[in-house]
């Protein structure tokens, strides 16, 4: 009976996890490009994550300055880039030339804001 009840709540939970205006892992309230922007729990995101010709980082829940870089598990600054109104921009990084292996995109605000997000590349 327990196994039962078990196959049913995965079925019931599996069937709506990718439903749109769902809790699932994609919602359709941001578009990017046609795409479904994948949820996340932080003000950015990045895609296609591994990426081979280029990466767009997107900015649902920032507004404002920001300079983002792009740089090696070292630390080598890669690529830097100042933008100004963030509130639904994108901005999109070429790695197409880049090294197979992880980097690291980090957002900085003058308003204290900094969020890094892992990004590997896969050429």
């Amino acid at each position: 009976m327990r196994t039962v009840i078990f196959a049913v709540a995965v079925v019931a939970a599996l069937s709506t996890a990718a439903m749109p205006g769902s809790d699932g892992p994609f919602t359709t309230e941001h578009w990017t490009n046609g795409l479904y922007a994948q949820q996340t729990s932080g003000p950015v995101a990045l895609y296609p994550n591994p990426a081979s010709n280029e990466v767009n980082i997107i900015y649902p829940g920032l507004t404002g300055e920001a300079t983002v870089t792009l740089f090696t598990e070292d630390g080598r600054i890669v690529h830097q880039v100042d933008i100004g109104e963030v509130n639904s921009v994108r901005t999109i990084f070429d790695v197409a030339n880049l090294g197979n292996g992880m980097y690291f995109i980090q957002v900085v605000q003058p308003s204290g804001l900094n969020v890094t997000r892992r990004l590997m590349v896969a050429n």
